[in-house]
C-alpha cells in the first residue's frame, strides 16, 4: 500500500519507474524492462543480448521448429530515420551459426578475466566467466570472449563478444551465460538486468516477449546445472536456436541447379565473345572477353541500385534469361604437350576485384609450373562493379539484397564458367580449333583472400571442381571484418549511418546472417567428407600467412577446425583444436611464417605488413600446390623436418 501511495504522489516520469498499482512489490517497471520490442535481458542496446529466443517463435513448418519474429522498430535506425526492416530475416528458421553472441552492461566491463583467443581451452573450465552450452548434446562449446576495443572510451556502448572456436551446429539450441565472476570497472559487481532478475525471482512482468520465453528457463538452468553452474552464480543467461543447414543452402542449391539446367550439358547453350587475344611473354596466350551466363537478377543484372534476385512463387531464385559477364584466360603453350590432357584452374578474384586478376604474375608461374590453363570471372555481389551497391547497403541495411542476393549470381557465374570451358570454349580458346588441350575432368580451383573465402563455396557447390587451393582467407566474416586492415574504411560508412558502436556490432551480426547463404561458414561443417548434394567428394589445401593483416589468422584456423582438417607438420605452430599430420594427406592447412607477426589479439585492425600478399610467391608454396593439383596429395615442401619458417629460407 505504501508503494502505491508513493507512486501517486510522484511525477509521471518517476511513476513509470514504480510500476502500476496492480504490480507486486519488486516487480520491475516497464521502463526498467525497456520498450516492448526490446530485449529486457539487459545490455545498453535494444537488441542485446543477441541472438536470443526472445525474437523467435515456434513454427512446426520449419526444419528447426522455430522461426524468427523480430518486431519492426527493434533493429537499428540510421541517421536518415530508416529503421532496418526485419522482414529479410523473419522467414528464417534460426539465427546464424557463425555469428558471435553480443551483449553489453551499463558502466562497462572489466575484461581482465575473459578467456582470450590464445586460451580457448580455458573456456571449457570453471575459470571462464562466459559459458556456451550445446543444449542438444549438453556439451560446453570452446570459445573466446573479448570487449570491443574500437570503443575503449565508450563503456556503455562497448560490446562483449562471445566467439565460438568452430561454427556452431545447425538446427541446435544453445544456452549462453555470464557468471558473476565477470566484473565491472574496479571490481564492482555487474548489474543483473531487470528482466533476468524477474526470471530469477519468478515475478511476472508486463513484457510480453519475456513472458513468452519464461518457460524456456527451466531447461536453460538445467543445462547449466550439468556443469555445476547455479542460478545464484549468474548475471544473465539466455538461449537461441541456430538456423538449419538446409534452409541456409536452399537458395544457392536451387540457383545452381536451375542455372546448370539452362546452361545445358557442358554449357552447350552458352556462348562467348573474344575481345582480347594476345601473348604474355613468349609462352602464354591470354584471352579476354565475355560469356553468357544464366541470369537470376532483375534489371538485366546490371550493377545499379535495386538489382536483386528474381524469385518464384515459392520465394526461390529463378532464371529469367542470359547476361554477359567478363572472363580472363591464360593458356601456357606447354598445355598442348601434356599427354593425358592439361587441367584448368578456376581463379577467384580478391576483395572487390575482377576477372582481370586472373593473369597476375604469380598465376603465370602457376600456369607454367603445371602446364595448366587459368581462367577467372567476376564474383558479382562483391566485385569491382558492385562497390557502389555495397556502400549503399552499409549506409542503409534495407538495401542488403543488392549485395547478398547478387552474390548468388556471382556463384552461378563461376559454375557457368566451368561449364563453358568444358564445352564451347574447349577446342577454340583451350585448344587448336579442332581438339582441346584439356582433360575436361581435371578441374581445379585456386583463390586468394576473398577468392579463398567465396572459393570455398564455389568449390563445394560446383559439380566438377575436384581440388581447391585456398590462400590467405578463412570463414566467418563476422569474426574477420574488424580484424582486417581493409575494414576501417567500410566501418566508417556504417558508423556514419548508424552512429552507435553497438549498432555496428549488431549490423555485422546481421550481415553474417545474410552472408550465410554464400560464405563458407555455412558449408564447411560438411567438408571435406560429406559433399554438398550434386557434387563429388572434394579436397582442400589451405594456406595461411602468420600475421596476415587483411584476413586474420583466427578465421583461417576457425575454418580448419570446423572442417576437421589437420595442420601439415612439422608446423610453425599448431592452433588449438587442430592436430598435426605427417605427409601425405588429402586435406590440410599449411602455415607460412615470414616474420610478420604478431598482430593485435583484439578486434582492431593491424598495421600494414604485407603478409597477405607473400605466400602466393613462395617457391615451396607453388611446388606444393602443383603437386596437390596433380596428385591429390599434400606434401611438406619446406625441407625435411623444417617448419615453413620463411625467415630461415625454408620457403624457397
Amino acid at each position: 500500500m505504501m508503494l502505491k501511495w508513493i507512486c501517486v504522489g510522484l511525477s509521471l516520469t518517476l511513476a513509470a519507474a514504480c510500476g502500476s498499482s496492480d504490480d507486486e512489490p519488486g516487480t520491475p517497471s516497464q521502463e526498467a524492462l525497456g520498450a516492448p520490442e526490446c530485449n529486457p535481458l539487459g545490455g545498453t542496446n535494444c537488441m542485446t543480448p543477441w541472438p536470443s529466443s526472445l525474437y523467435a517463435i515456434d513454427d512446426d513448418t520449419t526444419e528447426t521448429g522455430r522461426r524468427l519474429e523480430i518486431p519492426m522498430g527493434a533493429l537499428p535506425t540510421n541517421l536518415d530515420g530508416l529503421v532496418i526492416d526485419p522482414a529479410q530475416f523473419n522467414a528464417r528458421d534460426g539465427f546464424s551459426a557463425a555469428a558471435p553472441m553480443i551483449t553489453a552492461f551499463p558502466g562497462g566491463i572489466d575484461g581482465s578475466n575473459l578467456v582470450g583467443l590464445d586460451r580457448y581451452g580455458d573456456s571449457l573450465t570453471d575459470a571462464s566467466p562466459t559459458v556456451l552450452v550445446n543444449m542438444d548434446t549438453g556439451e560446453l562449446v570452446g570459445h573466446f570472449a573479448e570487449l570491443d576495443l574500437r570503443v575503449p572510451d565508450e563503456v556503455n556502448k562497448q560490446a562483449l563478444y562471445i566467439r565460438p572456436a568452430v561454427r556452431l551446429d545447425g538446427s541446435t539450441r544453445y544456452a549462453v551465460a555470464i557468471k558473476r565472476t565477470l566484473k565491472g570497472p574496479g571490481g564492482s559487481d555487474l548489474e543483473i538486468p531487470a528482466g533476468f532478475q524477474a526470471i530469477l525471482d519468478d515475478r511476472k512482468t508486463k513484457h510480453d516477449r519475456l513472458e513468452t520465453i519464461r518457460p524456456r528457463y527451466d531447461e536453460i538452468f538445467a543445462a547449466l546445472a550439468v556443469h555445476d553452474i547455479s542460478r545464484e552464480e549468474l548475471v544473465v543467461a539466455w538461449d537461441f536456436t541456430t538456423a538449419s543447414n538446409a534452409s541456409m543452402r536452399r537458395d544457392l542449391i536451387t540457383a545452381r541447379d536451375r542455372a546448370l539446367e539452362v546452361a545445358g550439358v557442358d554449357g552447350i547453350n552458352l556462348s562467348y565473345n573474344i575481345e582480347v587475344d594476345d601473348r604474355i611473354g613468349d609462352d602464354i596466350r591470354r584471352v579476354q572477353g565475355t560469356f553468357s551466363v544464366p541470369l537470376l537478377l532483375n534489371q538485366d543484372g546490371k550493377a545499379v541500385p535495386g538489382t536483386v534476385l528474381t524469385r518464384d512463387d515459392r520465394n526461390l531464385p529463378e532464371v529469367v534469361g542470359m547476361m554477359p559477364v567478363g572472363f580472363t584466360a591464360m593458356i601456357p603453350d606447354c598445355a598442348a604437350d601434356v599427354e593425358d590432357g592439361a587441367g584448368f584452374i578456376v581463379y577467384g578474384n580478391g576483395l572487390l576485384g575482377s576477372h582481370d586478376q586472373a593473369d597476375g604474375g604469380h598465376l603465370q608461374e602457376n600456369a607454367r609450373d603445371m602446364c595448366a590453363a587459368v581462367v577467372g570471372t567476376d564474383m558479382r555481389g562483391m566485385s569491382e562493379v558492385d562497390v557502389p551497391n555495397v556502400l549503399r547497403s552499409l549506409n542503409d541495411f534495407n538495401l542488403a539484397d543488392q549485395t547478398f542476393d547478387v552474390l548468388i549470381q556471382g556463384m552461378v557465374n563461376h559454375f557457368a564458367l566451368v561449364q563453358i570451358v568444358r564445352g564451347p570454349m574447349s577446342t577454340t580458346i583451350f585448344g587448336n580449333g579442332e581438339q582441346t588441350y584439356l582433360d575436361r575432368d581435371k578441374v581445379y580451383y585456386y583463390g586468394l583472400s576473398q577468392g579463398h573465402i567465396f572459393g570455398t563455396t564455389v568449390a563445394a557447390y560446383d559439380p566438377h571442381i575436384q581440388r581447391a587451393v585456398l590462400g590467405v582467407g578463412g570463414a566467418n566474416y563476422s569474426m574477420m571484418l574488424e580484424r582486417s586492415l581493409d575494414w576501417p574504411t567500410y566501418r566508417n560508412t556504417v558508423i556514419g549511418a548508424y552512429d552507435d558502436p553497438l549498432n555496428v556490432a549488431i549490423i555485422i551480426n546481421l550481415m553474417q546472417m545474410r552472408w550465410d547463404t554464400t560464405e563458407p561458414a555455412n558449408t564447411i561443417t560438411d567438408l571435406p567428407g560429406n559433399p554438398i548434394p550434386g557434387t563429388p567428394a572434394k579436397q582442400f589445401l589451405l594456406h595461411m600467412a602468420v600475421g596476415d593483416d587483411e584476413v586474420p589468422n583466427i578465421s583461417t584456423e576457425y575454418q580448419a577446425r570446423t572442417m576437421g582438417i589437420p595442420v601439415i607438420g612439422p608446423a610453425v605452430y599448431t592452433p588449438w583444436g587442430l592436430e598435426e599430420a605427417l605427409e601425405p594427406v588429402s586435406n590440410g592447412l599449411v602455415i607460412w611464417d615470414d616474420g610478420d607477426g604478431p598482430i593485435p589479439s583484439s578486434n582492431t585492425a593491424p598495421a600494414d605488413n604485407d603478409a597477405h600478399s607473400k605466400t602466393r610467391k613462395f617457391p615451396a608454396a607453388i611446388r606444393q600446390m602443383t603437386h596437390f593439383f596433380q596428385t591429390g596429395e599434400i606434401i611438406h615442401t619446406c625441407g625435411e623436418g623444417t617448419p615453413c619458417d620463411c625467415t630461415a629460407g625454408a620457403c624457397e
